[in-house]
């Protein structure tokens, strides 16, 4: 997931790193539920995934801290807090309920909670996709707050000063045992564990 890219993905490869130099991770960016068919198929070994996962699939799961959601609007060189009107106003670039259903339930809940109509004027699955389009003027959008570590232009960061927005959940998951002994030494890695040979 995008997510894990800004900083949980590189803190965990830079320890596999070091702690394992011949490992040569290969990584492909896709969606949580194409992830859980992956593991499935045993075509992938570990995935970085947006919970609730809605599988009954036997997996070993590591949640990382949810993250806060903060508004990315077209950049009209404000500086101040937004609410969820002024997003509103804009429109939502969002993704698709599929990728995340309890997610994106919650989201268009809180609008509907405070008596906002808001209109999804585009579905991205991509972060990168979304600030792009926010900086084209087509709406705003909603990502985690780690998000902010990408300098964009023709976009601003703002937090949103009059609402809870749910949090971003991430997690890391992988099948459970029995399972390749690489597969459970970066496991070991996520926990902060030391390896055990």
């Amino acid at each position: 997931m995008s997510a894990a890219l800004y900083e949980h993905l590189p803190h965990l490869l830079s320890r596999l790193r070091e702690k394992y130099p011949d490992i040569h991770p290969k990584l492909i960016e896709v969606s949580t539920n194409e992830q859980i068919a992956a593991l499935s198929r045993s075509e992938i070994d570990i995935g970085f995934v947006h919970p609730p996962l809605g599988t009954d699939e036997r997996l070993d799961v590591h949640d990382y801290p949810a993250e806060d959601l903060i508004a990315v609007l077209p950049d009209d060189r404000q500086t101040h807090g937004v609410t969820l009107a002024d997003i509103a106003r804009h429109g939502l670039i969002m993704f698709p309920a599929a990728q995340g259903p309890a997610l994106h339930a919650r989201i268009v809940d809180t609008f509907t909670k405070t008596g906002l109509d808001v209109r999804i004027v585009q579905e991205a699955t991509r972060a990168l996709t979304m600030l792009s389009l926010v900086s084209t003027g087509l709406g705003a959008a909603l990502l985690p707050r780690s998000t902010q570590r990408l300098v964009f232009q023709g976009v601003r960061y703002a937090a949103i000063a009059d609402a809870s927005l749910p949090a971003w959940p991430l997690a890391v998951i992988a099948k459970r045992r029995p399972r390749p002994a690489i597969v459970d030494s970066v496991w070991k890695l996520l926990d902060g564990r030391p390896d055990v040979t």
